[in-house]
């Protein structure tokens, strides 16, 4: 996945829905059923987008691109101010 692959991926699941499930995204011991089954619950998501955004999040993660992910965000102007910070604070954690 090259930088604008990724960016288009990112675009799909949504940085701030990135940011704020990112560690549910992570954990594989949450199936990708269950993370869809919440965000429409959650975040009143439609099905179809739910399981956009949890492909998406989830192919970011398995090509070792989820920190990559999270520089983008963290520089991008177009996201509230706490999603950048909480990009900011994935990225040192990691």
């Amino acid at each position: 996945m090259n930088q604008d692959e990724l960016v288009r991926t990112i675009q799909s699941v949504g940085m701030t829905t990135f940011v704020k499930y990112f560690t549910a995204f992570l954990d594989y011991s949450i199936s990708s059923e269950d993370l869809v089954e919440g965000l429409t619950k959650i975040e009143k998501y439609g099905n179809n987008s739910a399981k956009t955004k949890v492909n998406a999040a989830r192919r970011i993660i398995k090509n070792n691109l989820a920190v990559e992910a999270l520089k983008v965000i963290s520089k991008s102007n177009n996201v509230e101010g706490w999603v950048v910070q909480k990009a900011t604070y994935l990225l040192e954690k990691k």
